[in-house]
């Protein structure tokens, strides 16, 4: 009974671990920066939410939430180009972690 239980939850948490690393989050590089205007390369294929219209966070490698619900203004093949008023809090070369923003965050 116990080998049972213990079996199960090993697979749960083997499944939870599993999970969580196919839905992996994108990291996107700074590559421009021009007033309000920051370019951000990402790494390999764009999510489906990364769209001109759309909205975008960005945790830096400190983990620190640095962009809340900057507006997606334009998409360059893999290059996302957003607007946002903390991009002087940003520095060209600069790594990302990205995800999905909320309008009503504001940046």
């Amino acid at each position: 009974m116990i080998k049972s239980l213990f079996l199960t939850i090993l697979f749960v948490a083997f499944g939870l671990v599993s999970a969580m690393a196919a839905t992996d989050a994108p990291m996107g590089k700074v590559t421009e920066i021009d007033g309000h205007r920051v370019k951000i390369e990402v790494a390999g294929e764009l999510p489906a939410w990364a769209k001109k219209g759309g909205y975008l966070r960005a945790v830096n490698e400190a983990g620190k939430l640095v962009l809340r619900g900057a507006k997606i203004t334009d998409v360059e093949g893999t290059t996302l180009i957003i607007t946002s008023s903390k991009a002087n809090e940003m520095k060209v070369g600069e790594m990302f972690t990205l995800g999905k923003g909320k309008a009503s965050a504001g940046c």
